[in-house]
């Protein structure tokens, strides 16, 4: 063999260790590829944006060319501006990252009031609280300063079922969603259980001193231990990473996690009761009647308007309030997993006509653009791995914790990747051209 040809050999050599990896079990070759997030529409493609990030939860868009992220278990909040994650972080704050705890959600309104969920560490003698703070956003230093405390709301026992997703809503008012960090209580509907706490709920309130929202579905339950209920807009809440509002009809949408069954998504009405703990999934597979769970004036339950019958960890839900990814997907709905049983997936939906629930049509042939047309499903249940992953658009993203449009009008992927510590990227989906 010729030096050249030794040369060659070697390199290309090099060249197949450095991108395969490869172990032997049992006489077995089992090859370990560094996998990246395909798509199954031809026409859109996947592109990194940013790496770096560390347990990343949650972004909001300051304008075309900064965005904050948040990262859990530091309690820092991040610039990325100009495509370029800056290393001095805007905020750090005091949090305790126990499981779910730790810096979880933001929304930003007018491009200079921040809010943030995040579960406090104790302050001199003080017990720990997932809190709810507005702050300032200062362009000039690049700082966020002058907190305001908005929302105080239990931590225990969790330290699991958090929640934390933040998003101003129509009229400017905020929502945010909290977890049952375990209660069995009457916003969990146990009929004999404590009376309301602030947990397992969506609040609806002023954003300047947290008060309640005037016409807050509860509001008139005043008389004795109902007077709490006046900040709700919803319970029955088991767990969400995800809340959003439909840009055409104005009408809150939610993602929920069941325990072992039955992820759902919701559409979210003024006193909504999502049935937890006596209902995930349809009420028909529960054994149980809407009278028997805990009703309170101006309540109503629903069924899901989609379910997976084995719990995959649904996180967060999205509007594509943009025409840049084509028609197709204008107005629809795009969902993220944390990628416990799958690789990572993020689903695509599109709603109905009247935009009360997901396009379902069991006699559409596979031409037809209803998701669930194209997955072979016969209701609104994906029941088995196959119609999970025949509802996918995409795969291989990690763990994402959200889903954003951004104001390019692309769609932005936030994501996790737990067997890596925690490394985060951000992933931008766009057409391609």
């Amino acid at each position: 063999m010729t030096n050249l040809r030794k040369i060659l050999f070697i390199i290309l050599f090099l060249t197949v260790i450095l991108s395969v990896y490869y172990f032997v079990i049992d006489n077995s070759i089992y090859y370990i590829v560094a996998q990246e997030p395909t798509l199954k529409d031809p026409n859109l493609q996947v592109e990194t944006i940013v790496e770096g990030l560390s347990w990343p939860t949650s972004m909001a868009f300051i304008d075309n060319n900064n965005i904050l992220v948040l990262e859990k278990e530091k309690g820092t909040v991040r610039l990325i501006s100009n495509g370029i994650l800056q290393e001095t972080p805007v905020l750090e704050v005091d949090v305790n990252s126990r499981s779910e705890r730790g810096l979880l959600g933001i929304a930003m309104m007018n491009n200079d009031n921040v809010f943030l969920y995040y579960t406090e560490s104790p302050q001199n003698g003080d017990q720990l609280r997932n809190r709810v703070y507005k702050y300032q956003w200062n362009d000039e230093e690049r700082l966020l300063v002058n907190p305001t405390l908005i929302l105080d709301l239990p931590a225990f026992p969790g330290p699991n079922h958090d929640g934390g997703k933040l998003i101003i809503g129509p009229g400017n008012y905020l929502y945010g969603v909290i977890g049952d960090l375990n209660h069995m209580g009457k916003l969990q509907n146990v009929v004999n259980g404590p009376d309301p706490d602030d947990t397992g709920v969506i609040f609806r309130v002023n954003p300047e001193d947290g008060s309640p929202a005037p016409d807050n579905p509860f509001i008139n339950n005043n008389d004795g231990d109902l007077s709490s209920l006046n900040k709700y807009y919803a319970y029955g809440i088991r767990n969400s990473f995800g809340i959003v509002f439909d840009p055409v009809t104005n009408i809150l949408w939610d993602t929920e996690n069941g325990p072992s069954e039955y992820d759902e998504v919701n559409v979210v009405k003024p006193g909504f009761n999502s049935g937890w703990r006596q209902v995930m999934g349809p009420i028909s597979t529960s054994g149980i009647t809407e009278d028997e769970l805990v009703n309170f004036p101006n309540s109503k339950y629903a069924d899901p308007v989609f379910s997976w019958l084995p719990s995959i960890g649904i996180t967060d839900i999205e509007f594509l309030n943009s025409a840049k990814l084509g028609d197709k997907y204008v107005n629809n709905i795009f969902v993220g997993d944390i990628g416990d049983l799958t690789n990572g997936n993020l689903y695509y939906f599109e709603v109905n006509e009247d935009r009360t629930g997901i396009k379902f049509d069991s006699n559409s042939n596979s031409n037809s653009s209803s998701s669930s047309s194209q997955t072979g499903l016969t209701d609104l249940v994906a029941d088995n791995e196959q119609e999970i992953s025949a509802i996918a658009l995409g795969t291989e993203f990690g763990g994402i914790t959200d889903i954003e449009t951004g104001q390019d009008g692309f769609l932005y992927i936030l994501t996790l990747d737990r067997e890596s510590d925690g490394e985060g990227k951000i992933y931008r989906i766009t057409q391609l051209l």
